[in-house]
């Protein structure tokens, strides 16, 4: 068997128990180019680029770390090179990439199912012995998607001209309070278009005096009755977004 040097081109003859010795890491007796002769191995004398010791050196590579060499010693670890597997940078790229990737699909399926996960008793055990769900309603939820219209509505305002009334009602389904929602109310006309649009904040659409830090219950039906200019017969319906 031979090996052949990736820095010299130096072929030395090779035998099992120098293989064996060091996992098969070599010094070029040429150069003292360090590197693995298992992915430098050839049967017969490689073909290409490839020539002999020059004279005065020794015949074999000598094993780094074997005793008595007077080489570098070996180290645990095989030098970071491109003769080494564990040097392709591509490789660990894509080790950490997969990783992350992993990571992000925990987290993201997690989240989108995370009611369901908080209705499994010890989750929601888990959770709320280890301080999340506490943490959560302090700082109450805003998950507007957890919101949901029950009712609605749209006519003229019976004493005042030029003046539409909007009643509708939501709910928030969530297991815990939220925050009031922005309501974005948009008039639509007869192709459904946009024709106005209006937000409301909450101190807009709540009764004088109510307490916005306490945030919208769970499950209670809250109505609410919204007055906006007319812009004219147009305006046939309306869409409502919680923000």
């Amino acid at each position: 068997m031979f090996t052949r040097c990736p820095q010299c081109k130096t072929v030395h003859p090779l035998n099992a128990q120098v293989l064996s010795h060091a996992r098969g890491l070599v010094q070029c007796a040429s150069c003292g180019k360090k590197f693995s002769a298992l992915h430098c191995l050839f049967d017969q004398w490689p073909a290409g680029q490839a020539h002999s010791p020059r004279s005065g050196h020794d015949t074999n590579p000598p094993v780094i770390g074997k005793a008595g060499d007077k080489k570098v010693p070996v180290n645990t670890q095989q030098p970071a090179g491109p003769d080494t597997p564990d040097s392709d940078p591509h490789r660990l790229a894509w080790g950490l990439m997969t990783a992350l990737l992993v990571l992000i699909t925990i987290a993201n399926t997690t989240w989108t199912f995370r009611e369901t996960l908080l209705q499994v008793p010890t989750v929601y055990a888990w959770l709320e012995n280890n301080g999340w769900l506490q943490a959560k309603q302090e700082g109450l939820l805003k998950d507007p998607a957890q919101i949901q219209l029950t009712s609605r509505d749209m006519h003229a305002h019976p004493t005042r001209t030029g003046i539409l009334v909007l009643s509708l009602t939501f709910v928030n389904l969530a297991r815990h309070p939220q925050v009031f929602p922005i309501l974005r109310i948009t008039l639509l006309d007869g192709s459904n278009q946009p024709i106005a649009q209006r937000r409301f904040q909450p101190a807009d659409y709540l009764r004088s005096g109510a307490n916005t830090q306490a945030g919208l219950a769970t499950y209670v039906f809250l109505p609410v009755l919204l007055e906006l200019g007319d812009p004219g017969e147009q305006a046939v319906g309306f869409e409502i977004q919680f923000l």
